[in-house]
């Protein structure tokens, strides 16, 4: 199956799929209007996609405007390699998905040490540890692994419920305020946390369709986040002003097609992370493949809308009445 014609806004994401030493993280690149899959790459090694973008005619590849990909450096910098007039940007999706992602990790800190405080514990008073040992789980490992939800989600999609339920770990009634209050007990700095973090998401929800007014509000908010006492969200400060421009392109509302109606869309890899799951599922229903050029036919086949295979001219079929004879 050919690769369809480039368009002026096109997205691009790996998606790992593993079938050979070659082909581990194979790159698909997709039509942002349509969602259609415009190809499927083995790989992202530049020695790869050098030559294949290049194969395509300049005239194409300066059609396009916007390349939306992850903060991935080489596929921010194939807009001054390979499509001469378009610009970079930013999955708005991938960068709260990293501050998200530190946030976790200090929560994963915070239950490994409460465990082998539990466990040390559990020494001191002449407990003997081997491998039939159940060392109870205390309130903070349960707290922390349960409803780890409510720091880590955005304010607006947790439905808090007042109402109280027996806990049966905790042996109290609770409701969601309690978890939240006796988490932030835990670790004060879950608050602060969880506060710099809806700041930004707040940001990226209002902001959509208004760039100049993110551009000034981004640039406040990097002020904040340089000055907090949160070491992370200073790292976070130094990401968003590597990636200030890209970020900000986010914003930018197109119109898109769709069935029997027409709507305004923010720029985003959201569409190119459902086609990474068919790929995904496609590999699992077929109990894995060993030819990547087989695994690409049945991909662009299965995901686009009006699929189009090439003949093949030099095929000719052999009767039984030829065999015979």
């Amino acid at each position: 199956m050919d690769r369809l014609p480039l368009t002026d806004i096109i997205s691009i994401d790996e998606v790992c799929l593993d079938l050979d030493p070659h082909c581990r993280y194979a790159l698909v690149i997709q039509d942002f209007y349509t969602g259609n899959p415009i190809d499927l790459l083995s790989t992202r090694r530049t020695n790869d996609t050098e030559p294949y973008f290049m194969a395509i005619p300049l005239e194409e590849r300066a059609r396009v405007r916007y390349l939306i990909s992850d903060m991935y450096n080489p596929y921010i910098n194939w807009v001054n390699r390979y499509f001469p007039n378009a610009v970079s940007v930013v999955d708005s999706f991938h960068v709260i998905q990293w501050i998200t992602h530190k946030i976790d990790n200090h929560i994963r800190a915070l239950i490994k040490h409460f465990k082998a405080r539990d466990r040390e514990a559990y020494i001191t008073n002449g407990g003997i540890i081997d491998e039939h040992t159940y060392i109870p789980v205390s309130g903070e490992v349960y707290l922390l692994q349960k409803y780890r939800w409510l720091i880590l989600a955005n304010n607006s999609s947790i439905t808090y419920h007042t109402d109280l339920r027996m806990d049966s770990h905790l042996h109290c009634m609770m409701n969601t305020y309690d978890y939240e209050n006796c988490l932030f007990m835990i670790d004060p700095d879950l608050k602060e946390l969880r506060d710099l973090k809806e700041l930004y998401v707040q940001f990226n929800t209002r902001n959509a369709g208004k760039p100049m007014d993110a551009r000034i509000e981004l640039d406040e908010l990097i002020g904040k986040y340089l000055h907090c006492n949160q070491v992370m969200f200073r790292d976070f400060a130094n990401l968003l002003i590597r990636n200030h421009d890209y970020i900000i392109n986010s914003f930018v509302m197109v119109e898109k097609h769709g069935p029997g109606k027409i709507y305004s869309s923010r720029l985003s890899n959201g569409p190119i992370e459902s086609l990474n799951r068919k790929a995904k599922d496609l590999k699992r229903l077929g109990r894995g493949y060993r030819n990547f050029e087989h695994f690409r036919t049945r991909f662009l086949y299965a995901t686009r809308d009006n699929p189009v295979i090439n003949a093949v001219t030099d095929y000719n079929p052999v009767s039984y009445f030829d065999m015979e004879n």
